[in-house]
């Protein structure tokens, strides 16, 4: 049956999403190499290369720069002011102050972005050795 994740502290709980997610994202490309990968060379081969090592890391590479991208948005606010209406209290610290719901989202998304980050790192780092390699 399915593990349950009742017991596992939350660090761990995150690792472990984190890495079913990597690894969901590695067979995915693997798969789409293994069935489209000549499409994809013959319509960018300046950006994937003409080997399938070479296309592959290059989808991590962008996959992980995407995740990260997003990651650091959201750690850094910057949804938060399409989610808010502009009619807000000028600065984050002083609606911070103002509300304590407002810092525990914000809070919030900041771990889910760091989250993002710490998840999107692998994929640049197994991109970089499949590329040495």
């Amino acid at each position: 049956m399915f593990m349950q994740l009742k017991n596992i502290s939350g660090w761990k709980k995150a690792i472990i999403v984190m890495a079913i997610f990597n690894v969901l994202i590695v067979f995915i490309d693997l798969i789409v190499i293994f069935f489209y990968g000549p499409q994809i060379r013959l319509s960018a081969a300046w950006l994937f290369g003409s080997e399938d090592k070479t296309t592959l890391s290059s989808l991590l590479f962008i996959e992980g720069a995407l995740i990260i991208g997003v990651g650091a948005l959201l750690a850094g606010g910057f949804a938060e002011n399409r989610i808010h209406p502009p009619r807000a209290p000028s600065t984050p610290y002083t609606v911070e102050k103002i509300s304590k719901q407002r810092s525990e989202f914000r809070e919030e998304q900041i771990s889910t972005g760091l989250l993002l980050m710490l998840a999107g790192l692998p994929l640049i780092i197994m991109s970089i050795l499949s590329a040495v390699a």
